[in-house]
């Protein structure tokens, strides 16, 4: 059962293999060019420097993340100082000198809304299909009308249970809408001896896009 439990147990022994060092790649290739001064979502954000690079642009960046573990090590890790504040029972925490904050607690319990876009790495991936129409119905209901999003999703055969969750084509069409394309893929399976060994055929990384 993927709890919210499961993932501050995940964050306490450190089996963060989700976690990416540096920025994605991805990110930098497929952002949108969107006006200096939008709001950018991140769910699930962990301690991602992809955040960093989002506010670097000159955007107004929100990150989610339940663990106040992965809240800390990404703020001392890139050296920020910051304010915090509680807000019922969330923590906002305002970093200084970047357009860059982090709420930490639940992202079901974050309500703010009219967000210019989204990214979603490793959000959707790690829901588990019982949650994941609840994710996407509240991450849309956090977007504007004309948001963009860029989201990375994953399938791949085998009998490895997530997270990260393989998500098939079809649903990520009818949880999102009919809006959302996938403008990239990559069978990671082919180029990552990893996968390979894992006992994949298939581990192919999808980005998909919502534009304005």
């Amino acid at each position: 059962m993927i709890t919210n439990e499961f993932w501050l147990d995940r964050w306490k022994t450190g089996r963060i293999g989700f976690h990416q060092e540096g920025v994605n790649p991805k990110l930098i290739e497929f952002w949108p060019i969107l006006p200096k001064g939008s709001s950018v979502l991140v769910p699930l954000c962990g301690k991602s420097n992809d955040m960093i690079w989002l506010a670097e642009q000159g955007y107004q960046v929100t990150g989610v993340e339940l663990s106040s573990l992965a809240v800390i090590q990404f703020l001392g890790d890139n050296d920020l100082s910051y304010d915090t504040h509680q807000q019922g029972e969330l923590k906002i925490h305002t970093v200084n000198g970047l357009p860059l904050r982090i709420v930490e607690g639940d992202y079901f319990l974050f309500t703010e809304s009219e967000f210019d876009a989204c990214y979603d790495r490793a959000a959707m991936i790690a829901m588990p299909d019982s949650r994941r129409a609840e994710y996407v119905t509240h991450t849309l209901g956090r977007m504007s009308s004309t948001a963009s999003l860029l989201l990375i999703s994953l399938q791949y055969d085998g009998d490895t249970q997530g997270p990260p969750f393989s998500v098939e084509e079809e649903s990520i069409t009818a949880l999102w809408g009919n809006k959302i394309q996938r403008i990239a893929s990559e069978n990671l399976a082919q180029t990552t001896p990893l996968y390979k060994e894992q006992g994949h055929n298939v581990f192919e990384e999808s980005v998909w896009r919502i534009q304005a």
